[in-house]
């Protein structure tokens, strides 16, 4: 019986080909008191998988924003 292994190679195209998401709370306090609490989403995809998901990437947004900020600009002239 033969084991496959698993590279670290092999176990980055899977990452890459499938995704993982990883949700996490985290909260600072002293004495009961919250002083910070931060909500974590993190994606690692590839680009092909993140669209395929439908996965909302930053630079597209930016690149709208852009486009209606050039847009508002020439409606003041």
């Amino acid at each position: 019986m033969t084991k496959k292994e698993l590279t670290v190679i092999d176990l980055l195209d899977r990452i890459l080909d499938k995704g993982v998401v990883i949700n996490g709370d985290i909260t600072i306090s002293i004495v009961g008191v919250d002083l910070l609490s931060l909500k974590i989403n993190l994606v690692i995809a590839s680009l092909e998988t993140a669209k395929r998901y439908g996965l909302k990437l930053p630079w597209e947004q930016w690149e709208k924003d852009r486009k209606q900020l050039e847009v508002r600009q020439m409606k003041k002239k």
